[in-house]
């Protein structure tokens, strides 16, 4: 086979032949490696974006970087900011280095803690090395058991539960409080980007804003005292500061509780009803208006039944003395 090749006189990398015949690094690790050792002195690009950059998948890029984890090229920590949030700091070298080197490089280079671990990551059974010591010699041992009370105990002997402190629940609800009070500072910026705080000056405002949480006031209230007329002024964000330190409500008086009075107190239906004493098949309960003692639908029955029956009043009477005033008198002989 004949080759090529021609010196490149400008934009090019150096990289070893170890890593591009590596027999254990996949195309992809190798590119991925390839790709960040070319980038220039103080690019700051993590794997992933040179992963979108490379179009490698998700898949390929997690099997890539177990890879140059394995070998030691690639060696990653966990560090704090002063703003108490975590990051993951990564090392890549062009040669593979052992943990203790590749901890020595990143705390000269003043980006890892000296005191900082590395990631717990599952080592390949390639990169496995048999330890030069002997092991431990003797066989298993049992566990001690514990030895027996001497008289039983009396009672509940099961732990009691932890006394809660009240300073604790005041501590708990503060936290509470001032989570809440900074997320209702972050999305003021709903009503106009005038209002759009960064999150550290939202966190340090939290306080201010907890205090009108305290007061049992609602967030819509909040939000509504806070961002009146803001649209208009100079610096929104200065008289929002204002607002939140000298515009907080006074608490309302306390209103002493009024035990109710017994008299006043409205007696139930039930105690108000009287039982019909019309013929029911069971039992019927009903309000009186008066001193009645049938139901409504007994007296309206009862009604009707005396309207329909035949009378024997005056127009009986009427009939029989007619009947005897046309009758003829017998005459005697």
């Amino acid at each position: 086979m004949h080759r090529h090749v021609s010196a490149p006189a400008r934009f090019f990398s150096q990289l070893p032949n170890d890593i591009i015949r590596h027999p254990r690094l996949s195309a992809h690790a190798v590119r991925l490696l390839a790709w960040q050792l070319s980038l220039p002195e103080g690019a700051d690009e993590p794997l992933w974006r040179t992963a979108e950059r490379a179009g490698i998948g998700k898949v390929a890029f997690q099997h890539a970087k177990r890879q140059l984890r394995a070998e030691g090229y690639l060696f990653e920590w966990r560090r704090q900011d002063a703003d108490g949030r975590w990051q993951t700091v990564q090392l890549l070298t062009n040669v593979p280095l052992s943990p203790d080197e590749a901890r020595e490089h990143a705390a000269s280079a003043r980006d890892v803690p000296a005191v900082a671990r590395p990631v717990a990551r599952p080592a390949s059974r390639s990169a496995v090395r048999p330890a030069g010591t002997a092991p431990a010699a003797g066989g298993p041992t049992r566990r001690s058991a514990a030895p027996q009370p001497l008289e039983t105990p009396v009672g509940n002997t099961s732990h009691p539960p932890a006394p809660t402190s009240s300073h604790a629940g005041h501590r708990i609800g503060a936290a509470s409080h001032h989570h809440a009070a900074e997320a209702l500072l972050l999305s003021l910026a709903r009503s106009g980007p005038h209002l759009a705080l960064p999150p550290r000056k939202a966190r340090h405002w939290a306080p201010l804003a907890a205090r009108w949480l305290e007061r049992g006031i609602g967030a819509d209230d909040i939000r509504t005292a806070l961002t009146a007329g803001l649209e208009h002024a100079r610096s929104p964000l200065g008289a929002l500061r204002w607002r939140l330190e000298h515009a907080l409500p006074e608490p309302a008086p306390a209103v002493a509780a009024v035990p109710p009075d017994p008299g006043s107190t409205p007696l139930p239906r039930v105690s108000r009803m009287r039982e019909c004493a019309g013929p029911h098949t069971q039992p019927l309960l009903f309000v009186p208006v008066g001193d009645e003692e049938r139901c409504p639908a007994c007296r309206t029955d009862g009604a009707a039944a005396a309207a329909a029956a035949p009378s024997s009043g005056s127009g009986l009477t009427a009939f029989r003395a007619a009947r005897r005033a046309l009758a003829v008198p017998p005459t005697s002989t």
